[in-house]
């Protein structure tokens, strides 16, 4: 080998330090995306004050007006404060009275109860500490009041809603409003001395379809047991009947346009709506009207120019589908349309039937029907399963009073509203740059928040209330 070839240094098993200069190592980027902002609570409690001020600006006065035989000079707690624990109980979501009781008195939560029901509190006579009544109280209170007249106020609320024109959207074909009608469980009961096991409360529901998702509790129908000898429960059906007969008085100029499920899609059903000038669309089920269903069938086959082909989204992804419908088809003495959609998604092939007394000619207006109607009946199954797993404790048995257990009912509607209305319309709004908040997250930074900070006496000005899609 010559002179002039190098020679071979071995390498150091970390780098050439020695040679890497004094410039610190080159700085990475860690892996994954950036945190996104958390929620900030602090306002959360002037948000659920300024909602009711937008909303519903009475409800106080309609609170105070509910019937109160109390000796009113020697009451601690005014009406509207026993109503709003009550309210309380569900809008936070405790799913439980004991879950309330057990936060009602900490922190800054007395004062913010008085803040929200308007009561001034009197030091002279009540003392300087400020308290929330139990719900024990609460329950003797709501079982001397009529059901009747609490449902006055959930009612009050939606006609409320409506002269806002905040559910206008939600509109079938810009005129007809959407109000599906279903039964549920509304509490399990409890054992008492007078009866060795306990009894289930069943409830029949009207709620208003909303825009975005939403769906506004209207009426309740409660089936109460109509020979406790032999435990014979009252009818489903008669239920929605006395139901109709309601929302015939108390609306009757309100172009209504019902959902049902297979249930009841029967000659009762049909005559009332009938005779009131309605609308109606329910789910058709072969086993349920095996006559009409077979007639659709082969009248459908008869017109194979009825046919629309589009797709929606669905929850696992783009659902293709291909609706039919045909026109006349009888129904003992009635003659209604019947569309069938036949779906395929990523994950399964369905096919639903619906039955209307809407007048279908298009294409457009067999999907209004299919998927702005039909479909959208879902949404009170959706609304059921938020009441019983989500901390508002439907089917849990608050009091064993019946006319108690009604009204806890009955406020728990209220509370629904007004967490939809808050949830929805203003607080998404404000967390809109936070990932992955829920709506029960929501609540807890809610229920801190009344425990922590106060509203505060200043007026709170009334807000802008725009739902959008979650």
């Amino acid at each position: 080998m010559g002179k002039r070839a190098q020679t071979v240094k071995t390498s150091h098993s970390q780098g050439h330090r020695s040679k890497s200069g004094g410039h610190s190592s080159a700085c990475r980027r860690p892996a994954g995306r950036k945190a996104g902002p958390a929620p900030d609570p602090t306002g959360f409690g002037k948000a659920l004050k300024r909602v009711v001020v937008t909303c519903f600006p009475d409800l106080n006065r309609w609170l105070g007006e509910l019937p109160d035989p109390r000796k009113q000079s020697m009451c601690k707690y005014a009406g509207s404060h026993i109503w709003w624990q009550i309210l309380l109980t569900f809008i936070l979501r405790n799913g439980s009275r004991n879950a309330f009781d057990a936060d009602r008195n900490t922190g800054q939560m007395p004062e913010n109860v008085l803040r929200l029901c308007g009561q001034q509190w009197d030091e002279k006579r009540l003392g300087k500490r400020r308290t929330v009544t139990c719900s024990g109280n609460a329950v003797i209170h709501a079982g001397r009041v009529s059901h009747v007249k609490v449902g006055m106020l959930l009612l009050a609320m939606v006609k409320r809603l409506i002269q806002m024109r905040l559910l206008e959207s939600a509109r079938l074909f810009n005129r007809w409003w959407l109000i599906v009608i279903d039964g549920t469980l509304q509490d399990r009961g409890r054992k008492t001395t007078r009866m060795w096991k306990s009894r289930y409360r069943y409830i029949v529901e009207a709620k208003l379809i909303g825009p975005f998702g939403t769906i506004w509790p209207l009426m309740t129908e409660f089936q109460d047991m109509s020979d406790p000898i032999r435990e014979k429960e009252d009818c489903e059906l008669n239920a929605c009947l006395r139901l109709m007969q309601r929302l015939e008085k108390e609306f009757p100029r309100l172009p209504i346009c019902f959902l049902f499920d297979g249930l009841y899609p029967v000659q009762r059903i049909f005559d009332r709506v009938v005779k009131a000038g309605w609308k109606f669309i329910a789910t058709l089920k072969e086993g349920r009207q095996p006559n009409a269903y077979d007639e659709a069938v082969q009248t459908m086959l008869l017109s194979p120019s009825n046919v629309y082909h589009c797709q929606r989204m669905g929850e696992d992804g783009i659902v293709d589908q291909t609706l039919r419908w045909t026109q006349q088809v009888p129904f003992d003495k009635h003659e209604f349309d019947v569309v069938f959609a036949g779906e395929i998604s990523p994950t399964c092939a369905t096919l639903w039937a619906w039955v209307t007394n809407l007048s279908i000619n298009t294409g457009k207006e067999a999907f209004a029907v299919a998927n702005h109607g039909g479909r959208v009946r879902n949404r009170i199954e959706s609304s059921f399963n938020v009441q019983k797993n989500d901390g508002f404790g439907l089917e849990h048995a608050f009091c064993a009073n019946e006319t108690a257990s009604k009204n806890y009912h009955l406020i728990m509607q209220m509370a629904h509203t007004i967490n939809q209305l808050l949830i929805g319309g203003l607080l998404r709004r404000l967390t809109r740059g936070c990932r992955k908040v829920t709506d029960i997250a929501l609540i807890v930074l809610l229920r801190n928040c009344l425990q922590v900070l106060t509203i505060g006496d200043d007026p709170i000005p009334r807000c802008q209330i725009r739902l959008a899609p979650i």
